[in-house]
């Protein structure tokens, strides 16, 4: 078992700039600008996060099982779709938490799982799996890419970078390719996104991603409300496949219709990943996983005791914590340091209580609340390691190094590698890290050579 001292490794990576700090600087303003990151306002890295390669291998082999293990837990609460749903709270038929859900039920299970990103904090007995994004809407596999690709840049220059990392376009655009192949449909991706999710005045985080898989012989055209998405139906038998680069929630609270989307799947275009990989993302998923299940074997066991943190769902119960039983709400209101609140559907950092973060009079309101609609989660808190990474203000100056508390995410395509996406406050504070709404900056973690 590694530790967090030993995962980390030594700080001295042997990585050597080839360009000066202001040429860093510039280069990431640059490459990118427009995609949502706070790369002009926040200070921004002179440096990838870099671990030995055992080290970065075991974030992508742990999360593949843990991913097996949740897609089996959601497979198996209930015998049918129905009683999955309600298991864990959502109207039947999907309502607005799953509007796009299709009546085929093989396809629905057959990709469910085809894109995720965990996210994780290296705790002091190695990396523990905060929770998992399992959709196509999640942030990173741009960024990761832009990122590793400014890195190769800075440090490998005309040669080699002294480092390895798995690219995520590659990734994805591999993923589309074999499903292509499988069901013999053209190689033709929509990307079904809105630069308003992204922050951005432009179409350019989708672009990025629409000119790669141009070059690997797709066609590729990103579909946006008031754009193309108006046309979408009819282009369906066009574009056999498309991914869903955003959160129908994000929608539904502007108040955009649904409907082009829901058009475009009623020609036949199939959404990538299909609707039920929200059910593996449910955090009631991961609590239930951490609390065991029948089937379980003790491998399966040994696996989430390593990379799992202690998580329940909130209800009145009564729980084994520490190897004591104890009343669930008398334990988070006596020992409110130790867990942290979640909503049980919540994304981008939304309804996360962090105990040891907040008045107890708020805390006990929360605990209340959480008991009363049993649709949130507790988790135990892990105290996350530090890593030392050299930095430089957004308007240049000296570099300096802080000591930041990194959440790392391994993203996961078809089961496949696809770069590790890092976010971390450039202050160094702890709490809820989050880009859209919490200010985090963005970087990839990769491999020495």
């Amino acid at each position: 078992m590694t530790t967090a001292t030993t995962w980390f490794g030594p700080r001295t990576h042997g990585l050597r700039r080839r360009s000066s700090q202001a040429a860093v600087r510039e280069l990431i303003q640059r490459e990118l600008r427009d995609c949502g990151t706070w790369v002009h306002v926040e200070p921004v890295p002179l440096e990838p996060f870099v671990v030995s390669r055992p080290a970065y291998d075991e974030l992508f082999d742990a999360a593949r099982r843990v991913l097996a293990l949740l897609r089996r837990t959601v497979a198996e609460t209930a015998a049918t779709r129905a009683g999955r749903l309600a298991a864990l709270g959502i109207p039947a038929g999907g309502g607005d938490r799953l509007p796009f859900l299709t009546d085929d039920e093989a396809y629905e299970w057959a990709y469910c799982d085809l894109m995720a990103r965990p996210d994780i904090v290296i705790g002091p007995d190695g990396p523990r799996f905060l929770e998992f994004n399992v959709s196509g809407a999640f942030g990173g596999p741009v960024e990761t890419h832009l990122f590793t690709e400014v890195w190769r840049q800075v440090y490998g220059g005309s040669d080699a970078p002294p480092f390895f990392a798995y690219d995520p376009m590659a990734a994805r655009a591999d993923l589309f390719a074999r499903l292509c192949a499988e069901r013999g449909l053209p190689r033709a991706v929509a990307l079904i996104g809105d630069r308003r999710d992204r922050r951005a005045a432009t179409d350019r985080y989708f672009d990025v991603e629409a000119r790669l898989l141009r070059r690997r012989g797709f066609d590729a055209e990103v579909w946006e409300p008031g754009g193309l998405l108006a046309t979408a139906p009819s282009r369906a038998r066009s574009f056999p496949l498309a991914l869903c680069y955003f959160a129908a929630s994000d929608w539904i609270s502007r108040g955009d219709p649904l409907d082009p989307v829901r058009a475009v799947v009623a020609a036949g275009t199939l959404l990538l990943p299909p609707q039920t990989s929200y059910l593996l993302a449910d955090k009631k998923a991961m609590a239930w996983l951490s609390e065991g299940r029948p089937w379980m074997d003790a491998a399966d066991r040994d696996l989430v005791d390593r990379y799992v943190p202690w998580t329940r769902v909130v209800r009145d119960s009564r729980v084994r914590w520490r190897g004591e039983q104890h009343d669930l709400r008398r334990l988070l209101l006596g020992r409110q340091d130790s867990f942290v609140l979640k909503s049980a559907g919540g994304m981008m950092g939304t309804g996360v209580l962090i105990g040891r973060s907040c008045p107890p009079d708020q805390w006990d309101a929360a605990v209340a609340a959480s008991i009363g609609q049993e649709d949130a989660v507790v988790q135990e808190y892990v105290e996350p390691v530090r890593y030392e990474i050299e930095m430089v203000a957004a308007t240049g100056g000296d570099p300096y190094r802080v000591a930041v508390a990194p959440v790392l995410s391994p993203c996961l395509f078809g089961g496949r590698p696809g770069g590790c996406y890092v976010r971390y406050h450039p202050s160094g504070r702890g709490g809820v890290v989050g880009v859209a709404r919490g200010g985090a900056m963005e970087n990839v973690l990769v491999a020495a050579a």
